[in-house]
């Protein structure tokens, strides 16, 4: 028999608490972009910056607070208001 072990979003809530990452090879501010989660690292991908598509990205991990940036060498067109899943090998991203 399974156990379901309900907890007030209260209790989780009072420990939760915000924490700033480090911004040091963050991707340049952006909007319209899409952002997957690995299971330990989250990919940021494309977007606009005012009207112009980006082609740039970085993988943010968690682990080390650290930001490394996405080789553009293969990277689709820019593009901003696309969709992106992770499939849990990898980012696919669709449409913008």
């Amino acid at each position: 028999m399974p156990i379901l072990l309900v907890v007030p979003a209260a209790a989780i809530a009072a420990e939760e608490t915000w924490t700033p990452t480090a911004t040091a090879g963050a991707p340049s501010l952006r909007g319209d972009y899409t952002a997957v989660w690995t299971g330990s690292k989250m990919i940021v991908w494309g977007g606009v910056a005012g009207v112009f598509p980006l082609d740039t990205g970085g993988i943010y991990d968690l682990a080390t607070d650290t930001w490394t940036a996405m080789s553009t060498a293969t990277a689709l067109a820019g593009r901003g208001y696309h969709s992106a899943v992770w499939t849990g090998s990898k980012m696919i991203v669709w449409g913008g």
